[in-house]
């Protein structure tokens, strides 16, 4: 295949772009997306709250400022363009030489993230910036209970062991307890 159609191809591809939008113009971000009917993903996640009336339950956000765009490199470079300085994509720090490309996130990784986090029963807990203390340990896959067939690693937290889900290079989350009877061992 010439090089010239791999690089058209790749720059039509619709990919899942991570992104902080700064300066609590998440808001706008919305409108902007859902207007272009752009497809994205806004983590969230339901806490409950005791108030005067009782205790309630509201949606709120994972991570105040995390989007991922599903989107072509150009569609990013416009909605980028758009926010000007506001949005921040996350960058490849992979690549060793010249401009770093936007983070690609898999779309097998972004679905299972997208299902863990409309999961109400799994106590996610938001970790920070996914750094590399949370690879350690075994890789395990969940073989049962509502987190069968996530994959992750096993930290142990607060004295409990949890399943630690990473997004490469964006963010890591914790479930709640998972007994290690439903775990099973996946090989490197």
């Amino acid at each position: 295949m010439p090089a010239g159609v791999s690089n058209i191809a790749k720059a039509n591809s619709v990919n899942w772009y991570p992104v902080r939008m700064l300066y609590g113009k998440a808001g706008a971000l919305k409108k902007t997306l859902d207007d272009g009917e752009v497809e994205y993903f806004y983590p969230t996640h339901t806490v409950e709250k005791d108030t005067p009336g009782g205790l309630k339950y509201v949606e709120e956000p994972l991570i105040r400022s995390l989007f991922f765009i599903h989107t072509t490199p150009l569609g990013l470079r416009e909605i980028k363009a758009r926010f000007s300085t506001s949005l921040i994509p996350y960058y490849d720090c992979s690549e060793s030489a010249g401009a770093r490309p936007p983070l690609v996130v898999p779309d097998s990784q972004m679905e299972q993230f997208m299902r863990l986090c409309r999961m109400k029963e799994a106590g996610l807990e938001y970790l920070g910036e996914d750094e590399p203390k949370y690879h350690q340990g075994d890789r395990v896959r969940v073989t049962d209970g509502i987190f069968k067939g996530f994959e992750g690693y096993i930290k142990r937290i607060r004295h409990d062991r949890k399943l630690i889900v990473t997004i490469e290079g964006v963010a890591a989350f914790a479930t709640r307890f998972i007994p290690p009877s439903m775990l099973e061992k996946i090989d490197n």
